[in-house]
């Protein structure tokens, strides 16, 4: 007499019923791609330095002869005018004793330095005092001795300061034709376009040149498909992904440039849901690539 467990009972059905179940494969979902059309863009190289705010009008006052400063007239910060005297220096020869020179502002603007005080001996040629006018200034730079082929007058730029949310349009005024050997730059004076931007002497920004423009194909970095030696693009043609062969040019923030091997309009993969085999069909996401 034959005898069944209840295990026994349970497997001989569950393989029964799935015996007469129909056999069929699932055909899996075509790879989805996200994608963008070529289309020819301006593309430039971007060139940064550090900046500082200086003064055109920055007089040096020298001493004209030996002897001592015996009054200021014109305390640091003094707003004074072409001609105004800013001190007195008494001369220690006894010949001058009653008649001290006066040293005069060649220039209008703020007394921004005043190296000597009352009673202080001074030497023919010894700086004394320094004026700058505030409202006149410009910004300068160090070109490295590579980019002086592209800095030239006329150039715009912008200007960023700390604390200013917009940036500042400027233009190069000269470029010194000379490199300094020490540093490898060469000096350059930019220009405001739209008059002073308030920016008093001595602060620091940064220029910014977009130099080199021109037209042409960029595609993110992760597009790029290689096959040892060869750099490849995948191209979507009659729903189908095609490998296509591309030379490369700079990569400038995450785009890299394609110099040749697409046209305007082709559809470029830039990135898919799943490895995609040349050839094969797949399904197109609209305004996938951002």
């Amino acid at each position: 007499m034959l005898r069944f467990g209840r295990s026994s009972l349970l497997g001989s059905f569950i393989l029964s019923g799935l015996c007469a179940l129909p056999v069929w494969a699932a055909k899996p979902d075509k790879p989805v791609v996200f994608v963008t059309q070529a289309e020819k863009k301006e593309i430039s190289d971007l060139l940064s330095y550090p900046a500082r705010i200086t003064s055109k009008v920055n007089a040096t006052i020298l001493s004209e002869s030996d002897g001592v400063v015996s009054k200021i007239m014109k305390p640091l910060g003094s707003v004074i005018k072409r001609g105004d005297e800013i001190l007195r220096v008494q001369h220690t020869d006894p010949v001058y004793q009653y008649a001290p020179v006066q040293v005069i502002s060649p220039v209008r603007g703020v007394v921004s330095a005043v190296d000597v005080t009352e009673g202080s001996q001074v030497k023919q040629g010894q700086k004394l005092a320094a004026v700058t006018d505030p409202n006149k200034t410009l910004v300068t730079i160090e070109v490295a001795a590579a980019d002086l082929s592209t800095i030239h007058p006329g150039l715009k730029a912008e200007l960023k300061v700390p604390g200013r949310k917009t940036p500042i349009a400027v233009a190069v005024s000269g470029v010194s034709p000379f490199v300094d050997p020490a540093t490898g730059t060469a000096g350059a004076e930019l220009e405001f376009i739209s008059g002073p931007a308030q920016l008093p002497p001595g602060a620091m920004g940064r220029v910014y040149f977009k130099v080199r423009a021109h037209a042409g194909f960029q595609v993110p970095e992760d597009a790029v498909v290689y096959r040892g030696k060869k750099t490849l693009l995948r191209l979507v043609e009659d729903n189908k992904a095609k490998l296509t062969p591309v030379e490369l040019g700079p990569i400038r923030r995450g785009l890299v440039e394609i110099q040749n091997g697409i046209q305007e309009g082709n559809t470029v993969v830039v990135r898919a849901s799943q490895f995609i085999a040349d050839g094969e069909e797949v399904t197109v996401q609209e305004n996938g690539a951002q």
